[in-house]
């Protein structure tokens, strides 16, 4: 019996010697990064913009991983299946952690189950008219919003679009009439046949229209560099009316699988810090605004304000989960 107990004390110091020697050595494998977006997009774009700089600095291969669809579960579920080890990093975005789990029943709890690292990229929306609509200015359209009951387009009901959309109405106490229109181009048809009076989309997106269109406010409080090239003049809801609030959709950031030893989180939290630099946020395409949050503390405040912010506005539109 003496033997066996001496045993089995010697197994546990083998075996904690192992894993001890394994997080000192993390990472010695490729890395995969599941993104639940198409390839492409600006969100995977800057995914893989994060997976070279972070291969880099973590002297493994940082693999991308497109899994679209399915309302962004298939992909979250697919990193909660792995071992929470490090090795399987998730590219969460304000779909999978705020706005599915808040619409949805969904097998996973964003911030019960996911560690995350960082927020980076995130997407401005503008309010748009066509060229020849009678108002000229975003007051012009307020007051004009105010008199009667226009039409706005947005590409989906609960999409940033249209939650910028009910966020507006709520701040300046309009009500409008919403025609989803599926797609931005479609949207854009939609406004520029005169089907909508007014359309919601990301500057990043709409801005190419050019003279088709006129741009009334970025439904953004914080002015970002590239505002002024893409629409130069334009001001945010936060400069037109101070106080005023507008939505900031983060698309962008990476977490690891809750459990994750925390020595392995934070070679992670280190190595991600060169994801905040003025040489990384260079690389970022211009069209794309990029709100550098760090640490796991302080994101997982930022995605509890999300959640926070959009749950009444799901509520308000039917969409929240009872």
């Amino acid at each position: 019996m003496k033997n066996l107990k001496t045993l089995a004390i010697a197994m546990m110091a083998a075996l904690g010697l192992v894993a001890e020697t394994a997080l000192a050595e993390y990472p010695d494998k490729p890395i995969t990064l599941v993104v639940s977006f198409a390839a492409g997009g600006n969100a995977d774009i800057v995914a893989r913009l994060n997976a070279e700089a972070l291969s880099k600095e973590l002297g493994v291969p940082v693999n991308v991983m497109n899994k679209p669809g399915g309302a962004h579960i298939p992909a979250t579920m697919s990193v909660l299946d792995k071992p929470a080890d490090g090795y399987t990093l998730f590219n969460w975005s304000p779909p999978s952690f705020m706005i599915v789990p808040l619409t949805r029943d969904v097998p996973y709890k964003p911030l019960e189950d996911f560690t995350p690292l960082f927020a980076g990229i995130s997407a401005s929306n503008a309010l748009y008219v066509s060229a020849d609509s009678p108002y000229k200015t975003f007051e012009e359209f307020i007051e004009g919003a105010k008199s009667k009951k226009l039409t706005i387009g947005v590409n989906n009901l609960g999409a940033p679009p249209n939650l910028s959309a009910v966020q507006l109405a709520s701040e300046f106490g309009l009500e409008f009439k919403t025609l989803a229109l599926k797609t931005v181009p479609k949207t854009m048809a939609g406004l520029l046949g005169g089907q909508v009076d007014v359309a919601v989309g990301q500057v990043a997106s709409i801005h190419k229209y050019g003279d088709k269109v006129r741009p009334l406010i970025i439904l953004d409080n914080n002015r970002q560099d590239f505002f002024e090239s893409d629409l130069p003049g334009v001001r945010t809801v936060g400069e037109a009316v101070p106080g005023k609030q507008a939505a900031v959709w983060v698309h962008g950031g990476l977490a690891v699988k809750a459990g994750t030893p925390q020595p392995i989180v934070d070679k992670l939290l280190e190595a991600s810090k060169v994801l905040g630099t003025p040489e990384f946020r260079a690389k970022v395409p211009k069209s794309v605004s990029y709100n550098w949050i760090h640490g796991t503390e302080a994101v997982t405040k930022n995605i509890q304000f999300g959640i926070d912010l959009y749950s009444p506005i799901l509520d308000g539109l039917g969409l929240l989960k009872k």
